[in-house]
């Protein structure tokens, strides 16, 4: 009795300790720039003027012979959202003037007007130059130097800092929360749970509406799903409201994009093209699902943003369902708190962050794909698990239809389809399989009858389009690149595989932090490839557990789980070199591999830390563990905020980018 009440006594004093940091962090180190100003004079620049007709004001030089410890600027900004500020200086280090760099400030982000500057000792002059993009005029209230920056408390930074720490104690601490295993026969656990994946869904729904541009999907080419609704409801696979230019016709070869632009021949970018034809390429499972039943009932269109949601939810919740197989399959007893973190880190992955927060219709495809292979997955363990014959039943051909609809969405993923093969047929051997022998004769049925039904869907819709039930027309897109005359090139594969899994992320010390990866080389041809934010065995920390098991050579690892988890890292590479050989290095593309990888990183998690089976020490894992879900979460924060590709944060919704920068100013 007297141990658990000092623990308890241990526990308040730390979290009130803890608390007491992330008060004085958020109110010191968060707010340095406030302090740092404290003490000078403020120093008024300009007032009341406005940019020139090249979008541009230089204020005079003003001597000031004194300490300058920030800039600040007020303005309104026509036609535009930001502005950029420099300043041009002499100090007691420089004679002749020198440039600072830009920094950039938004309209409705008040803090995004100042930044501190170091100079050289005291400044000598002083020049502030403030810059507009052509087309927009800002109009100055004023220009400051010294200002007298406020404190900003910012609650939600506190609770966040708060969380970290306190987690941080409890798990490398010899804390009782260690000693609370997961139990699903628990109901506050479920209720926590169930809190904590709500509270995700809430995340990714607002994730799915951050990028203002994408919910208006402007580009002719995003609205192919609608279109495809429209001549399903006339009875037709063709897109018939593309227009097909008659010259296009004419051409030797009209997936040579290059030629059509130079010989001013008009063609529908990013469509299939087929007999004169043009046709979507995307996956039909999204559009039977969402679109068509969408255009039938409301008689408006779907947008791809409002899919993406309902993807999303369904994602935290496949996840969720996923994990908690998992880890009754694979573990005897694993804190409670660990799974949590890991349902979370899951769910909220780099990969899926991405997919979430870029709703457009290249992502609509993947993510479906993603989410019925987890929910695939999830059910075929649900039905391993359960006790009563109708709930395994039911869970299997709910199994078998979920990875069966992925043939529709991105066929490439059916290759996950394996793990039924595994827990199906293999694991328990084969005169004990589940499925496939006389005695589970409507196990077989029920399992066989989905991909069935979706092949027939599939092949039929093949068959409409293209003449071929194996036919998914991707090499009759009119893209960048002709897509008939790509080949298999290793050369190409394999500097492709190096960027998919082990090119290390580009960091930098200025917000946003993560840039896109260049792809560099000598290689001497066509290399299709777009942004990337690194090779996910690079970037990704929560993969760290996949090294040390295959250094390790999976020692002590049950054969069952090795089996999987083999299959899981094999099927990502193969996935990943047929997307790198079929159309190049795009990060979009490594969300369809992401799954493989990350689901078999969680399992050798799992087993780390079960402590029954002994594999590494505890302690170690458990710090190893904690520090990998933690720089995940940051990186996946970081792929949402970076700027890589035309289409991103900053420069779709730039208020919220610097409303989020702002939390990262010190």
């Amino acid at each position: 009795m007297n141990d658990k009440k000092t623990i308890n006594n241990k526990f308040i004093k730390a979290t009130i300790l803890i608390a007491i940091i992330a008060v004085l962090s958020e109110v010191f180190v968060f707010n340095f720039s406030s302090w740092y100003c404290k003490g000078v004079k403020p120093i008024l620049l300009a007032s009341s003027v406005t940019t020139d007709e090249e979008g541009s004001y230089i204020s005079e030089t003003i001597v000031v012979d004194a300490d300058v410890r920030n800039i600040n600027v007020k303005a309104t900004v026509d036609y535009h959202e930001l502005a950029y500020v420099s300043a041009i200086l002499t100090d007691e280090g420089d004679k002749y003037e020198y440039a600072t760099p830009e920094y950039t400030m938004c309209k409705g982000v008040d803090r995004s007007g100042f930044s501190n500057i170091y100079p050289f000792g005291k400044v000598h002059t002083i020049q502030v130059k403030v810059r507009v993009d052509e087309g927009c005029k800002a109009t100055i209230e004023s220009i400051t130097a010294n200002a007298q920056i406020p404190v900003d408390i910012k609650l939600l930074r506190l609770l966040i800092v708060f969380v970290i720490l306190e987690l941080a104690y409890l798990i490398f601490t010899q804390s009782r929360i260690h000693e609370i295993y997961f139990d699903v026969n628990k109901p506050w656990q479920w209720c926590l749970t169930g809190v904590v994946m709500l509270g995700m869904m809430m995340l990714m729904l607002s994730l799915a509406k951050s990028d203002k541009l994408l919910m208006d999907s402007p580009w002719p080419h995003h609205k192919q799903y609608q279109e495809l609704a429209h001549s399903l409801a006339n009875g037709s696979v063709e897109l018939t409201e593309q227009y097909v230019d008659p010259a296009i016709l004419e051409v030797d070869n009209p997936y040579d994009t290059i030629t059509l632009w130079a010989e001013n021949i008009q063609y529908s970018m990013d469509y299939a093209f087929y007999n004169g034809k043009y046709y979507s390429y995307f996956g039909i499972v999204p559009e039977l699902l969402f679109y068509y039943p969408y255009l039938m009932l409301k008689g408006t269109d779907m947008s791809n943003y409002q899919v993406m949601m309902i993807l999303s939810i369904l994602l935290v919740f496949a996840v969720f369902w996923l994990i908690t197989g998992l880890v009754r399959k694979y573990t005897r007893s694993l804190p409670y708190v660990f799974y949590m973190l890991l349902c979370i880190t899951v769910a909220g992955s780099a990969n899926f962050i991405y997919l979430v927060s870029r709703p457009d219709i290249y992502n609509v495809p993947i993510l479906s794909a993603v989410v019925f292979t987890l929910m695939g997955m999830a059910c075929l363990l649900q039905a391993d698990l359960a006790k009563k014959k109708w709930l395994k039943r039911l869970c299997l051909c709910a199994g078998a239809f979920s990875l069966a609809m992925v043939a529709g969405c991105r066929p490439q993923l059916l290759i996950f389809s394996g793990v039924a093969v595994i827990w199906l047929l293999f694991e328990n051997g084969w005169k004990d399989r589940k499925i496939f022998s006389k005695k589970c004769l409507v196990e077989s049925l029920l399992f066989c009858l989905p991909y069935l039904l979706l092949a027939i869907v599939v092949c039929k819709y093949n068959y409409d389009r293209f003449g071929s039930i194996f036919d998914f027309g991707a090499t009759y897109t009119l893209t960048t690149n002709d897509m008939n005359h790509r080949g298999f090139n290793m050369n190409r594969l394999i500097r492709s595989i190096y960027c998919y899994l082990f090119q290390p992320a580009t960091i930098n010390t200025d917000f946003p932090y993560l840039n896109s990866s260049t792809v560099t080389g000598d290689y001497m041809g066509r290399f299709l490839s777009e942004y990337t934010y690194g090779g996910i065995f690079a970037a990704n920390a929560l993969l760290l557990s996949v090294w040390i098991a295959v250094v390790s050579g999976f020692k002590k690892v049950d054969k069952k789980a090795k089996i999987l988890v083999v299959y899981l890292l094999t099927a990502g590479i193969i996935i990943a070199a047929f997307d790198a050989n079929c159309a190049g290095v795009l990060y979009r593309y490594s969300c369809d591999f992401a799954p493989a990888l990350i689901i078999a990183a969680a399992v050798m998690w799992m087993i780390f830390l079960d402590k029954s089976q002994n594999v590494i020490r505890y302690g170690l894992v458990v710090r190893l563990a904690y520090i990998a879900m933690l720089l995940s979460m940051a990186y996946a924060l970081l792929t949402f905020v970076a700027a890589g590709g035309s289409i991103n944060l900053a420069a779709d919704n730039k208020e919220l980018y610097y409303v989020i920068a702002d939390y990262f100013k010190f």
